[in-house]
């Protein structure tokens, strides 16, 4: 069992967020804390558009992302787009064809769910039913069934930055992890850690509702021999929903944000929930840098409210006993 803890500098920090749709309250927190960590000791932070969910990705929003940071005053040493590297993504998958680590998945989601079991990030643990129908280098790209990659089973004993845990195994936890989903779009886990590799990312920062994904990505590097980034994972902004606290996404968005704040108001206000900045506070995200340590970053998830006449209002503060709280 390897047990590990992310220590020392960096050189390359990235913020990759989803584009299915206008950045919201959590987007943007995610965003300034990943460029503070970066900007803060004189690391380069890269822009990824991740855009390969072909049925969440409409005309208009990657454009539409990338303004709605540009107009809360980040800047990127680099860009990309996820989309662009599929080529990259298929040579990749067809190196582990070659090694006899790919196979055809022909199960359903609701096949699964009737013999799986819950894995850590509330899906469901793949159980390895079709590991048999391995595709060759003939065939696989004809396929129509699910591309999964067969995960070493490896205990992980490591903790993020924070101190969060990073352990199990995540082949017996989670199952196989996909490369390429039935309609020919690569997986997420997948394309992550190989994009992160390519581009020379050491340094990861996001959300703590993530963190489970964290022990497959981790053990995807290992098991294709890549380096490990160090990883942080921070706070999230919630709301109450249904008697349920969820990600502070469906009520809000950066059109409603514009229309009560301009972006040195409400650059202020996300400091201030996380402990960056007193109330009433108005800063670009440059003026953050020199001040910016995670030793006063608040780790309790900040529960919201939104309302176009009173904007952002703090309604409680929530602690996550150990680092991975799950919520819907």
């Amino acid at each position: 069992m390897t047990t590990e803890t992310n220590t020392g500098e960096f050189r390359l920090g990235r913020f990759a967020p989803s584009t299915s749709g206008r950045a919201h309250p959590g987007t943007l927190l995610a965003a300034l804390l990943c460029w503070l960590d970066a900007r803060s000791v004189g690391a380069e932070v890269l822009l990824r558009l991740e855009d390969l969910d072909r049925a969440r990705t409409k005309e208009g929003y990657r454009e539409d992302l990338r303004a709605d940071l540009e107009w809360f005053g980040l800047d990127w040493n680099q860009h990309q787009t996820q989309s662009n590297a599929s080529e990259r993504h298929a040579e990749l998958v067809a190196e582990w064809v070659r090694a006899g680590r790919v196979y055809a998945c022909e199960c359903s989601r609701a096949q699964i769910r009737s013999v799986a079991s819950l894995a850590p990030d509330g899906s469901r643990a793949y159980p390895g039913t079709c590991r048999g129908r391995r595709v060759t280098i003939d065939d696989w790209q004809e396929s129509n069934a699910t591309l999964r990659f067969e995960l070493e089973s490896t205990p992980i004993d490591s903790h993020d930055e924070s101190g969060a845990p990073i352990a199990g195994d995540a082949a017996s936890l989670f199952g196989d992890p996909i490369l390429r989903r039935r309609d020919g779009a690569y997986a997420y886990h997948f394309v992550s850690v190989v994009d992160d590799a390519d581009a020379g990312v050491d340094r990861v920062v996001r959300g703590r509702d993530l963190l489970p994904s964290t022990l497959v990505q981790v053990a995807l590097q290992r098991s294709l021999g890549l380096e490990t980034p160090r990883y942080r994972h921070h706070a999230l902004l919630l709301e109450s929903r249904d008697d349920k606290l969820s990600k502070l996404h469906g009520a809000v968005d950066v059109r409603a944000l514009r229309e009560f704040y301009d972006p040195q108001a409400l650059c202020g206000a996300l400091a201030h929930f996380v402990g960056l900045a007193p109330p009433d506070t108005r800063c670009a995200p440059h003026e953050l840098v020199s001040g910016f340590d995670w030793s006063v970053v608040s780790s309790d998830d900040v529960v919201l409210s939104w309302s176009k006449a009173a904007g952002l209002e703090e309604v409680e503060r929530v602690a996550a006993s150990d680092g991975s709280t799950q919520r819907d």
